[in-house]
């Protein structure tokens, strides 16, 4: 009779790292960005809230926090208000409340029609995207063309420098200038703690080169020409989202005609009227504002001498109101120099789209594949039949001065995602440079 021997029980280490190894797996940890994206209705809420309630139940506070709630710096007897270091509260309160309205507008209201509509879940996030860049800068637009309609430089770009060093606005003006720099404040933080798309480092230089422009002209006084040329960019801000916002609900006719309308209004603003302005600003600053220093309180000129203090006196407008404020070739080759290299953005983009859609016209031949971050994708197969340009309906949300662009569908191909937010490119220069406006193939 033979003994059987029994196999040596396993130690607890060995237990252990069988479970460990066949139990489920730990769930992964959210990141701060993930956090915060995640809770871009409740943060920015939950922040303006403690403001407000402060602001109530404490009186001895409200010195402190009524600049976040209301503009600074009121003068009743002229009834127009100066700038100061106060509007930085407004600006950030601003931008706390558009991050609140852009989640609570895409994911309760944009977001929801569009499923209405019968769009999937993919591309109703995509047209609620879509429809809050319309909304904003349809709506930012029509307040600036409003104040630019009933100024004294409606049309008049030697006007625009008549008056200057005069520091008062009226609120209107004041409000729209800083409610626009809240607007790129809040758009450097999306572009950071969102998927990054594949212009980031694009659009993150354009924010901070038109952030920087608009605060130092809003400090040294240059109202009117914020004004015009905020009113020149928003316009086409404004068409692209609506012409793609036409090609989600599949409306061909009305995006084709509509993408026409944006190539014809970013030319005429961005590549004619913005270069008239830059003109006006080489051409007539010298000859509307003499050059030499100004009293910051009373306009006055003080001194003929553009140039005190070495460059100190470039800084001295931002420190206090009472400061004097200088004009010389030098200041006005830096403002120029902004408005300059923001032309040479938009020059790169539009040589993009126009070199696009000629190829699309032309020979009708433009694919491209690209990978979505999630669900698998397929898209028909369509035959050219004529010369149309589409913008697609599954774009990424990139966009030049703010603008939105999109990439292609995907023509008879079905693939699955190979990460977030990833866009590979063909290295045609064709498709590439398709994937940057969103056009694609004609049908």
């Amino acid at each position: 009779m033979t003994k059987e021997t029994s196999a040596p029980s396993p130690s607890v280490s060995e237990r252990n790292a069988y479970v460990s190894t066949t139990g489920p797996r730990p769930a992964k940890q959210t990141t701060f960005r993930e956090w915060v994206v995640t809770n871009q209705i409740g943060i920015p809420l939950t922040i303006l809230a403690m403001l407000l309630a402060l602001h109530n139940l404490y009186p001895s506070l409200r010195p402190y926090t009524q600049p976040f709630f209301q503009l600074s710096y009121y003068d009743p007897a002229t009834d127009q208000y100066v700038q100061g270091w106060d509007d930085i509260y407004f600006v950030i309160s601003a931008a706390i409340a558009l991050t609140a309205i852009r989640a609570i507008a895409i994911e309760w209201v944009l977001q929801p029609l569009a499923r209405c509509a019968g769009l999937k879940r993919k591309g109703s996030i995509r047209l609620a995207e879509q429809g809050w860049q319309a909304m904003y800068y349809g709506f930012i637009w029509a307040v600036g063309l409003y104040l630019w309609k009933n100024s004294h430089y409606w049309f008049d770009f030697g006007a625009i420098w008549v008056k200057w060093p005069a520091r008062p606005l009226s609120g209107a003006l004041k409000w729209y200038l800083l409610v626009e720099l809240a607007f790129l404040v809040q758009q450097i933080f999306v572009i950071h703690v969102e998927e990054r798309r594949k212009d980031h480092y694009q659009m993150f230089s354009h924010h901070v080169i038109t952030s920087t422009l608009l605060t130092s002209a809003y400090i040294y006084g240059f109202y009117n020409v914020s004004n015009v040329v905020l009113c020149l960019m928003d316009i086409v801000d404004f068409l692209l989202p609506s012409a793609k916002i036409l090609k989600y609900l599949k409306f061909e006719l009305a995006c084709n005609v509509a993408f026409g309308v944006f190539m014809a209004t970013w030319f005429v603003t961005r590549h004619i009227l913005y270069n008239v302005l830059c003109w006006s600003i080489y051409k007539n600053v010298p000859a509307q504002m003499a050059y030499g220093c100004y009293s910051g309180s009373s306009a006055t000129m003080i001194s003929t001498d553009g140039y005190p203090n070495a460059f100190a006196y470039m800084f001295g407008p931002f420190q206090s109101l009472e400061n004097p404020i200088c004009m010389n070739r030098s200041i006005k080759w830096i403002f120029l120099s902004f408005l300059l290299c923001l032309q040479g953005l938009s020059i790169v983009w539009f040589s993009m789209i126009v070199r696009v859609a000629y190829g699309v016209v032309r020979t009708g031949n433009a694919e491209d594949t690209r990978s979505d971050e999630e669900d698998e994708v397929t898209v028909d197969t369509q035959t050219a039949a004529n010369g149309s340009i589409h913008l697609t309906a599954n774009g990424a949300n990139t966009a030049p001065v703010a603008d939105s662009t999109s990439g292609l569908d995907r023509r008879a191909t079905s693939v699955r995602a190979r990460g977030r937010g990833r866009v590979p490119f063909d290295q045609s220069d064709r498709k590439a440079l398709l994937g940057r406006i969103g056009c694609e193939k004609p049908t």
